[in-house]
């Protein structure tokens, strides 16, 4: 009697009240409805004062007010329609997310309708099992709102290799592994095997939990397209060109009908609901005094980021880490400094200015097609303070009638 009396309190609590209160399967995702225009509040989480590097002045106190400042945001800004929530995974004093996972987690257990996006975890720097893992666990957390985001730093092939066996083992594909995937202590149980097939616990509860990649070039739009894939493109800000864009609009606009055309040969549906432009978004009285926010914080993040290098190497940041960066010709390290701040105006996807002008770039991306918006409000290096401020007026400035259609549509899923 035991047995059927305890799989009846298992099915009750899988399709039952519990499932109702978290939000089971009733999520919307960010690539559907692709009519509407969805925005993700994105927030690098720099540590004041922007660009510290001294680690004997750090503030226990003022980081932990960080991180609760950061959960409180993402509930107003789930209140004022934004469809998701995400951060990066970035080193060093300018951000406090070394591992955004955790405060995925934290999102998860403070937050109720809006979509939970790791924006994005670099795959090689992990073991892809135990992403894998944390992933599903934020996503029975969440009551199945995760949506993975990965980025590439390293080899292309061993990052679309991990990719694969994170979509894989969390959407239920029988996706076979090298053995020497396997840890030594799994290594018994696969002597004669040349591959093996893996799955990770918990399971998650989406059937099949959305995986973002950063793509860019022809080359990388075609790996997400063939993998049905979405995609985070369109931040195309190049030190070495002033700050300007790297291409056009239009271009980008052209290889992502291409990333169409070979998501369709590979039998996937491919839309501009599975792209998202991530923009740096800064909003202020005025148009300089923007494109200047946006200037300084980036500079003072790659000054960060290289004092944070320097140390590494066992190195004083004081003994021209970044001069020694900026002699290197593929680091656009000097570019940065170099840039004058009025090129961030003229970048298309920089949602740069005042609310005025913001509109009119937001306009713009949306009169070419783009429905789906990572707006870098905490832009990198950027205060925190900043960053919620430009966030609150895109809701309420920029594009309220956006916002408040993306706000209908959450409250009916909560529904």
């Amino acid at each position: 009697m035991a047995g059927p009396h305890r799989a009846d309190k298992l099915r009750h609590v899988q399709d039952g009240p519990y499932c109702e209160q978290r939000g089971v399967g009733g999520m919307s995702q960010i690539g559907d409805d692709s009519e509407n225009v969805k925005f993700i509040y994105w927030d690098n989480l720099t540590y004041a004062p922007p660009g510290s590097t001294d680690p004997e002045k750090w503030d226990a106190g003022l980081g932990a007010h960080l991180y609760e400042t950061y959960l409180d945001h993402c509930v107003e800004a789930e209140r004022l329609g934004y469809a998701g929530l995400s951060m990066p995974e970035h080193f060093g004093p300018s951000s406090l997310v070394t591992h955004p996972n955790i405060m995925l987690a934290a999102l998860a257990a403070r937050t109720k309708r809006a979509r939970i996006i790791s924006g994005v975890n670099l795959a090689l720097l992990h073991n892809p099992l135990h992403l894998a893992e944390q992933f599903a666990m934020i996503d029975v957390l969440s009551g199945g709102r995760l949506e993975v985001g990965l980025g590439r730093r390293g080899d292309r092939a061993a990052f679309e290799h991990a990719a694969d066996l994170i979509d894989g083992v969390l959407n239920g594909i029988d996706h076979p592994v090298p053995k020497a995937d396997l840890t030594p202590a799994l290594a018994p149980f696969a002597q004669e095997l040349e591959t093996a097939r893996v799955t990770v616990w918990p399971r998650p509860v989406q059937q099949r939990v959305p995986l973002w990649v950063a793509a860019e070039t022809d080359g990388s739009l075609a790996t997400a397209a063939r993998r049905g894939w979405n995609v985070f493109t369109g931040l195309n800000l190049d030190p070495a060109a002033g700050g300007m864009s790297k291409v056009s609009v239009e271009e980008m606009v052209t290889r992502l009908h291409r990333y169409f055309e070979i998501g369709q040969e590979n039998g996937h549906e491919l839309s501009m609901s599975n792209v998202a432009a991530s923009c740096f978004t800064v909003v202020a009285d005025t148009d300089m005094e923007a494109a200047e926010l946006v200037r300084d914080g980036f500079a003072s993040h790659v000054a960060a980021a290289g004092g944070h290098l320097a140390r590494l190497a066992g190195a004083s940041p004081a003994e021209g880490a970044l001069e020694t960066l900026a002699k290197e010709g593929d680091t656009g390290v000097q570019g940065v400094f170099e840039a004058p701040a009025d090129s961030y105006l003229r970048n298309p996807f920089a949602l740069v200015g005042s609310a005025e002008t913001v509109k009119a770039k937001l306009d713009a991306l949306v009169s070419a097609g783009f429905k789906r918006f990572v707006l870098l409000c905490g832009g990198v290096g950027n205060t925190h303070e900043i960053g919620w401020q430009s966030a609150t007026a895109m809701a309420r400035d920029v594009a309220p009638d956006l916002f408040s259609a993306a706000k209908s549509g959450l409250d009916e899923v909560a529904a």
